[in-house]
């Protein structure tokens, strides 16, 4: 497993350009955090930037300390939380259930389209991910301990120091959830916890789940965690933290910068999962057929549940929200797969189905061979990495004689990693992508430079220091003091009354020199 999941990590991953805005947001705030020594007050483009939780920046901040300031340190805390969110998964699944079943589950959860898309990204997803799965998995296990109690079983201090640990688990991990990316970490584990406890034992049940996160020192390991910089800001700079915080709040929940249907994640569910998103809908009808099921799998349902109707009822919807759905849809159908990987008479027709699909994936690969060779993008292509990224994890299993991994599972796995990988590296690849990198090293010795609004921190990322951002009324007044400068921008600006000359263009970026 570790043989898919590092190589779907790590492959290609440290070559390619900081394009994407939200992981440039992350690189260059946490870059400008190292290089300021500046640990508490984040800043981007050379503005403030209080507008998310700050946990991500220290985390790309500490790993430049570690690896320097390069497009691999910038998504190595993503790569380092989704390698211990697929341990815990693994450990929580085998010990529900078996090794067998715990593996699909990994497998699926690392393979799917969203998953490689952002455990990839020097983005905040991994991180809030393995948090949210930490607090469910510690929520889980707290119910049952509370259950243990209730029981009056022989070995009820065990059970009692254990509701505590799990208690003050979940509280912290709600905390680090917070801080790593708001309020969906703490309300997709409350509600999850809460709602399973009520409907697998009761109303006493939950109350008393409830009961023992009111803890104090529970209550007080949270607030630390996750207020502690909240109220630092708000002590040290009341008025521009209410407006930062303020804006985040409205542009989340009330106005909304990314505005969908109610809809839409059903609309997109089979591409952000693909391929095992084909196998939902057969999964859902095999496990309404075989209850009860066991009580992971009845969580998982809970768990999906709550976040689908916290998301659909949220007025921003992005693709990198539908992540939260991915722990509880690989839970469900890594456990069908592994019930319906031999064909019995219960289970005939599900297995045909598996088949099929499994087939349609393998022919998928091999149509996106031949679709390469016709667009003649095979310039670099080196077949040796991809025959090994296909048959080290087959040989692997048939050298340590490994029962528990199913082989279709596992060759799925693997087809579905090496199909992204190698569509990303032939297939996607746009030219764009490295193109404000490239522009970077033709403008680095200009002092007087600047990036038009909205402004882009792949441009203060490559130029090693923060480009301001400024319209077209700030240029006019800098010239009235320098008499020459230059702007990188996407589109040529209209300034009244200045001269501009093209001095390089990249693609749909141009720098421009601009003078009296």
């Amino acid at each position: 497993m570790l043989s898919v999941v590092l190589t779907g990590l790590l492959f290609g991953n440290t070559g390619r350009a900081v394009d994407k805005i939200q992981e440039s947001r992350v690189a260059e705030t946490a870059r400008e955090m190292a290089v300021l020594g500046d640990w508490v007050i984040p800043h981007y483009n050379g503005e403030l930037r209080l507008q998310k939780p700050p946990l991500p920046y220290w985390l790309t901040a500490v790993s430049y300390k570690v690896f320097g300031v390069n497009e691999g340190a910038v998504r190595f805390p993503s790569a380092i939380f989704a390698v211990l969110l697929a341990m815990l998964v693994f450990i929580w699944a085998k010990q529900e259930t078996d090794t067998n079943i715990a593996s699909s589950i990994v497998l699926v959860l690392t393979t799917s389209f969203i998953s490689l898309r952002y455990f990839r990204s020097g983005e905040a997803d991994s991180t809030l991910l393995f948090f949210i799965t930490m607090a469910c998995y510690a929520g889980y296990y707290l119910v049952q301990s509370i259950t243990a109690i209730g029981k009056a079983s022989s070995n009820v201090t065990n059970s009692a120091v254990a509701n505590k640990r799990y208690a003050l688990l979940l509280m912290a991990a709600l905390g680090l959830g917070f801080l790593t990316k708001g309020p969906a970490a703490i309300a997709i584990p409350l509600l999850s916890v809460l709602i399973f406890a009520y409907l697998q034992y009761g109303a006493g049940q939950c109350l008393a789940t409830l009961k023992l996160l009111m803890n104090p020192l529970g209550i007080i390991i949270f607030i630390m965690i996750a207020f502690a910089w909240y109220v630092w800001i708000l002590t040290t700079m009341p008025d521009i933290a209410a407006h930062f915080f303020g804006k985040q709040v409205d542009e989340t929940f009330v106005s909304g910068t990314h505005q969908q249907p109610v809809y839409w994640y059903l609309q997109h569910a089979i591409d952000f999962f693909a391929p095992w998103s084909l196998l939902l809908i057969p999964t859902g009808i095999w496990c309404y057929k075989h209850r009860p099921l066991p009580k992971i799998i009845h969580f998982s349902v809970i768990w999906l549940a709550v976040v689908f109707v916290l998301l659909t009822f949220t007025v921003n919807k992005q693709m990198q929200y539908a992540l939260l759905f991915e722990p509880p849809i690989a839970m469900m159908i890594g456990y069908y797969l592994q019930q319906t990987q031999i064909k019995t008479t219960a289970n005939a027709k599900f297995y045909q189905f598996n088949r099929v699909i499994f087939w349609l994936l393998c022919a998928a690969v091999i149509a996106g061979l031949f679709l390469a060779e016709l667009r003649h993008v095979l310039v670099d292509f080196n077949p040796i990495y991809w025959i090994l990224m296909l048959t080290i994890p087959l040989l692997a299993k048939k050298l340590f004689k490994l029962s528990a991994l199913s082989t279709p599972t596992l060759l799925a796995a693997v087809l579905a990693t090496t199909g992204y990988l190698f569509a990303e590296q032939y297939l996607t690849k746009e030219a764009n992508k490295s193109n404000v990198k490239t522009l970077m090293q033709t403008a680095t010795g200009y002092s007087a430079l600047y990036q038009a609004k909205p402004g882009d921190g792949a441009v203060s990322f490559y130029a090693s220091r923060p480009i301001k951002v400024v319209d077209e009324k700030q240029l006019v007044e800098f010239l009235k003091v320098e008499p020459q400068l230059w702007l990188i921008s996407k589109e040529k600006p209209e300034l009244p009354n200045v001269q501009l000359a093209e001095v390089h263009t990249e693609g749909k970026w141009t720098l421009w020199k601009v003078s009296r």
